[in-house]
């Protein structure tokens, strides 16, 4: 009688979440972990969760991106110096930021702040994500901007790429650039109005390569309450510029969103 081996389970595949180790060939196999967990936790390989969140104090009945700065953020597609500053004299922490160069490739770096004096973190387009790198809060609200227009180390609206204000420590912009050779697929959203207050949220995109015209499409009209979306299925190209507005019918008043979103290596698509 000859002897049968025990099974293992490499004799079924790889011990991961996907059906092959080869990039480009890579798909999602039934696991009994949930996917998006996985993801998380980072162990499925050329995927991440990214949160994009904000929130604006004074949306009125103009259209207006959502951020702190109010207003509608002003997009430049030529690559320029990125400058980090502080609205306080007395920062030198560190901040760590992801940003967009002039290829849509993603560089990432934590920066030391020298105050209110510009500090050159490289040349780009946008910022993905940033947050206080440290135990310590930032003494000031922080910038990102595309050129010296600064005023006390903070720049002018037309000029600022990114900006969190000193309660937040984390970037408070609604807005996301798909990076080159990635993809982004929704979630869901959560959007929110205060009480006695109908918002209208709009979803936009734009492509500066000209891969998508640009798009604006409303997407939920939210009254004293939180609402989630669920944007499954839903996917962004890369090198396109993905970012919500909102407004209301009559007064102003504050409006908050939180969107988690898969970042994919097409590689791994």
């Amino acid at each position: 009688m000859s002897h049968i081996p025990p099974y293992t389970i490499q004799d079924f595949g790889p011990s991961d979440l996907m059906t092959s180790e080869a990039e480009g060939v890579r798909r999602v196999k039934v696991s009994s972990e949930d996917f998006i967990l996985a993801i998380s936790k980072g162990v499925v390989p050329g995927h991440r969760i990214q949160y994009i969140h904000s929130y604006a104090p004074a949306i009125g009945t103009t259209e207006e991106f959502i951020w702190p700065l109010n207003g509608q953020y002003t997009f430049n597609d030529t690559p320029s110096n990125l400058y980090l500053t502080s609205s306080d004299a007395g920062d030198t922490g560190f901040v760590f930021i992801r940003w967009i160069d002039g290829n849509y490739d993603e560089q990432q770096g934590v920066y030391q702040l020298n105050g209110q004096t510009p500090v050159l973190i490289g040349v780009g387009l946008r910022v993905n994500q940033s947050f206080t790198a440290g135990v310590s809060q930032t003494l000031g609200n922080i910038y990102v901007s595309n050129a010296l227009t600064h005023s006390s180390g903070v720049p002018t609206q037309a000029t600022t790429v990114m900006m969190y204000e000193q309660k937040t420590q984390t970037r408070s912009m609604a807005l996301y650039t798909v990076p080159r050779g990635h993809t982004a697929f929704g979630l869901s959203g959560y959007f929110s109005s205060p009480k006695n207050r109908d918002n209208d949220f709009f979803w936009n995109v734009r492509s500066p390569l000209g891969l998508l015209p640009p798009i604006n499409t409303n997407v939920v009209s939210v009254y004293q309450t939180t609402t989630e979306i669920d944007f499954k299925f839903t996917s962004i190209p890369e090198e396109t510029d993905a970012w919500f507005t909102a407004k209301t019918e009559t007064g102003t008043g504050r409006v908050s969103i939180r969107i988690p979103a898969i970042i994919v290596d097409n590689n791994y698509l």
